[in-house]
């Protein structure tokens, strides 16, 4: 359930390296592929000087210019498709009995193809420019699956994927967290809003690893805080601990938050339209949590009575219980203040 987090990550040029003991073919091929968009090279004079466990992590492509005179690389091709399964390697030979020594490795799969001298430079530059571009696009696609990871989160996904449809939705138990920085129009009117920002984005983002170390699932920002939910028979403590763990730490830049917590039945969906839609929960206790958390003190956690009970939770000081008239509810709701002790940095 996990979301990933961090930059935004860039496709990378293809690595392409050529091995070669004669320094005149190997010029010739460096020159003849150095033409290929979307790749750079490295050129060495034999296997010894490349060790196959540190290749580059983007190296895509291998071209082994073998002569007869070379020392056979079988071994070394076996162990670098064990370290490096991706990499693509292409090997030129000399046709008779060199080929057919190099056949049994291609069918194996220690190499991906076989090129017979003389070699024609536009079929060999044809070959490793189809195999950038094939590779640039699988990377081009596992890149853009990562950087929407950063932006929906990965249970969001999973459910997407399975029903890609805006409307379609579906009902799961679930606890709900709401969290909300007390007090924001004062701290906004303090300082400028680039400073407010950036001291949003770390409040933010130390709750959203929070969320994720107790297997929760960061739905989405609400302004100054964030809505989670948390699935599973351990739902209740688990949704507690982490607000615990919110409201435990030394507010970061003194900023103070209200964490609401209730539990049960809600529907999670695509909301929208085919051009723009996003991932979203829906339900009574979505917004019961989110009354609780505006209700809730700087420093608090108010959560249902049957969130405290449920959770099973050693609390460092007995949470206080109140029958409380909540907006929008007919009949009052059984809560608990929660409030943790706050444990100093050392």
């Amino acid at each position: 359930m996990n979301s990933p987090s961090g930059p935004i990550v860039k496709p990378q040029n293809i690595g392409i390296i050529i091995v070669d003991s004669s320094a005149y073919t190997r010029s010739l091929l460096v020159e003849r592929i150095a033409r290929i968009e979307n790749c750079f090279l490295h050129a060495h004079e034999n296997l010894e000087l490349l060790d196959s466990v540190r290749l580059p992590s983007v190296s895509g492509i291998l071209v082994l210019n073998h002569h007869t005179t070379d020392t056979p690389p079988f071994a070394f091709l076996s162990r670098l498709k064990q370290d490096h399964p991706t990499l693509h390697v292409l090997v030129i030979v000399s046709p008779g009995v060199e080929k057919r020594n190099f056949e049994p490795l291609r069918q194996a799969g220690l190499v991906d193809a076989l090129f017979e001298k003389p070699i024609v430079p536009d079929a060999l530059a044809k070959h490793v420019e189809e195999e950038v571009r094939r590779q640039s696009q699988t990377r081009h696609l596992a890149t853009e699956h990562l950087n929407l990871l950063r932006f929906l989160p990965t249970g969001g996904l999973r459910r997407i994927f399975n029903q890609p449809e805006p409307g379609h939705a579906e009902l799961f138990d679930m606890s709900v967290m709401f969290t909300d920085i007390r007090d924001s129009s004062r701290h906004i009117a303090q300082s400028s809003a680039q400073d407010y920002f950036a001291r949003l984005n770390r409040i933010l983002g130390e709750q959203a690893r929070l969320i994720r170390t107790y297997d929760g699932m960061v739905v989405k920002t609400t302004g100054d805080g964030l809505l989670a939910v948390f699935e599973g028979a351990a739902r209740c403590h688990l949704a507690l601990k982490c607000a615990h763990a919110m409201q435990a730490s030394p507010p970061i830049d003194e900023i103070q938050i209200g964490i609401g917590i209730s539990d049960g039945l809600v529907l999670t969906g695509l909301l929208g339209t085919h051009e723009h839609m996003h991932f979203d929960v829906i339900g009574t206790h979505v917004h019961l949590a989110s009354r609780l958390c505006s209700l809730a003190q700087g420093g608090e956690i108010l959560a249902t009575q049957d969130v405290a009970s449920r959770a099973r939770f050693e609390f460092s000081s007995a949470p206080i219980s109140e029958t409380i008239q909540v907006r929008g509810f007919a009949t009052p709701v059984a809560c608990a203040h929660i409030q943790p002790q706050i444990k100093e940095l050392s």
